[in-house]
C-alpha cells in the first residue's frame, strides 16, 4: 500500500521525535561514562537510522516494521550484547544453615 502525503508527514514527525529523545539519551550516556549506556545510545541511533531509511524508501516502519540487512542485524546483536552483558542471574540463594545445637543443661 502506497504512503499518502499524510503518512509520510506522520513518519517524519515520528523520526524527529525519536531523534529528540535519542539526543537527550546520548547526552546522558556521555555523562554517565558507562559502556552499557553508550551501547544503548548507539542502538537507538541505529534504530532511528533504519526508520529514516525505511521512510525514505516509502515504507511505513510503524505499520510494517523494519527490514534490516545481515550487517545491520549483526551490529544490532553486538550492541544488544554490550547492553545486556554480564553474568546471568543466579537462582535463589540457598537457605542459611541452621545454627548448631548446643547442649543446655
Amino acid at each position: 500500500m502506497a504512503l499518502t502525503p499524510e503518512d509520510v508527514k506522520d513518519l517524519h514527525y515520528s523520526i524527529q521525535r525519536m531523534n529528540s529523545v535519542a539526543a537527550v539519551f546520548r547526552m546522558r550516556a556521555d555523562n554517565a561514562m558507562n559502556d552499557k549506556f553508550s551501547a544503548l545510545a548507539e542502538m537507538i541511533d541505529l534504530y532511528v537510522a533504519l526508520c529514516q531509511h525505511s521512510a525514505t524508501q516509502g515504507k511505513d516502519f510503524v505499520r510494517d516494521g523494519l527490514v534490516i540487512s545481515e550487517e545491520e542485524r549483526a551490529e544490532a546483536t553486538s550492541l544488544f550484547e554490550r547492553v545486556f552483558e554480564g553474568t546471568p542471574a543466579s537462582g535463589p540463594a540457598a537457605p542459611a544453615p541452621a545454627p548448631a545445637a548446643k547442649d543446655h543443661k
